[in-house]
Parts: structure tokens; C-alpha cells; sequence
């Protein structure tokens, strides 16, 4: 479970978001006021645009969570464990086996928070990847390094594009990108594999392999990963 009250004493810590809005202005209109200013004041936005990225304190997180209903697709992705402040960083110790593989180099650590539905789309690390879940379950789906491939290569071909596998750009988000890798990935019937990570689970993930993942359900999720060499 996460706490909010453990976590608001860390409210003023900026963290990198993540928001999937609608084009139906009725839903920015039920948006807490603090998240309806951030977006109105985002550069670049068009009316089509869905997927937002931004920086801000983690009490918007907060705010989100106590809103009536709770506001889904928010998620704190990918913030840095190294920019925390230490009593959250002490939280999150590095565990002895990732300490003790390969080089004993941690690339980068990362906490991951967020509303469902949150979503990562199909992608590879240039690293060992160890992946924890701390609250609320996730699906994630892994292909060889030779499926995944082609997976996205069918995707790119699909959509006319040339597209990055290893970094979370924005084309995967939303649009004909989004629809596609996730038919690709969830629908269709490929030879690859599936778990359900509960918390307290932790899954590796090797380096090259594809993977996407999703959360379960409607409570709050927390994950943690460690890149290492």
C-alpha cells in the first residue's frame, strides 16, 4: 500500500510525469485545479495532443490521488532514485544481487507511481534489467531479442515510420504508433512470455529482450527497477 501521508512529507520534490488526457474538454474540466494550471501552461501543445509530459512536486501526485474519482493515466515514470531525497533513497536500497552481478555497476535506478491505467510500450534496455514491484500488480510481456525485433519492425513498417526501441519516446504514447505496438504486443498471439508481477515479486529482465508492460487492476502502483553492467 502506498502512503500518502509517508509520501507528503516529500511533497515538495519535483518528479517527472506522465499524462494521458482526452480531447474531450469535459475531462480537463474535472481535472484538480493544480494539474489543469500545469497543462495549460505546457509549450507546444496542440488540441489533438494527448500525451503530456512535465516536471513537477509529488504532492500534484497526492492531489490526483485524492480527487473524487482518483485521476487515472497520471504517472510519476521513471524518476531518478539518485535525485530523491535519502530518507526516500534509504527506502529503496539496492538489492545484494544486483550489487553482486555482472560488473557491480548500477547503471541508473528508477521509481515508477502511478494511476491506472499506467502503460510502458515494447521496447529493450541496453542493460540488465531487475525489476521490482512494490504495490499493486502488473502484466508484463518479454520476447527474445530476435521476436521482439520483429515485432517492431512489422510496427514501423505498418505505420511508415523509423521509430527508437530503446527509448520512451513520446510517437509510442499516443497515435497510429500506440495502437499498433499495442496490438502487436497484447492482441495478437506471439511467441513470447507473460507474468503478473504482484508486489513483493521481483522479475529480470535481460539485457536486448523486449517488453511492455501494463498495471492490474484500480489501486495505486509502485514499481522500482535497477539497470546494472
Amino acid at each position: 500500500i502506498v502512503s500518502q501521508s509517508y509520501l507528503s512529507l516529500f511533497g515538495d520534490t519535483i518528479v517527472p510525469y506522465e499524462l494521458i488526457t482526452s480531447n474531450n474538454s469535459q475531462f480537463e474540466n474535472d481535472l484538480p485545479r493544480e494539474l489543469s494550471a500545469i497543462l495549460n501552461q505546457l509549450h507546444n501543445r496542440s488540441e489533438r495532443q494527448t500525451f503530456h509530459r512535465f516536471s513537477a512536486p509529488l504532492y500534484l501526485f497526492l492531489v490526483a490521488c485524492s480527487s473524487t474519482p482518483p485521476l487515472p493515466k497520471l504517472y510519476i515514470a521513471q524518476a531518478q532514485v539518485a535525485d530523491l531525497p535519502k530518507q526516500l533513497q534509504d527506502d529503496l536500497p539496492t538489492p545484494l544481487i544486483v550489487q553482486k552481478a555482472g560488473k557491480g555497476d548500477i547503471y541508473d535506478a528508477n521509481i515508477w507511481l502511478g494511476l491506472p491505467p499506467t502503460y510502458t510500450p515494447l521496447h529493450k534496455d541496453p542493460n540488465p534489467n531487475l525489476f521490482v514491484q512494490l504495490a499493486s500488480p502488473k502484466r508484463v510481456r518479454l520476447f527474445r531479442p530476435h521476436v521482439g525485433a520483429g515485432i517492431f519492425k512489422v510496427v514501423q513498417e505498418k505505420i511508415r515510420r523509423q521509430g527508437s526501441a530503446v527509448f520512451r519516446g513520446e510517437e509510442m504514447m499516443e497515435g497510429p504508433e500506440r495502437d499498433a505496438l499495442d496490438e502487436a504486443v497484447w492482441k495478437d498471439d506471439r511467441e513470447g512470455f507473460e507474468v503478473e508481477v504482484s508486489p513483493g515479486d521481483a522479475l529480470f529482465i535481460p539485457k536486448g529482450w523486449w517488453h511492455s508492460i501494463k498495471s492490474v487492476g484500480a489501486g495505486v502502483t509502485a514499481s522500482v527497477n535497477w539497470w546494472f553492467r
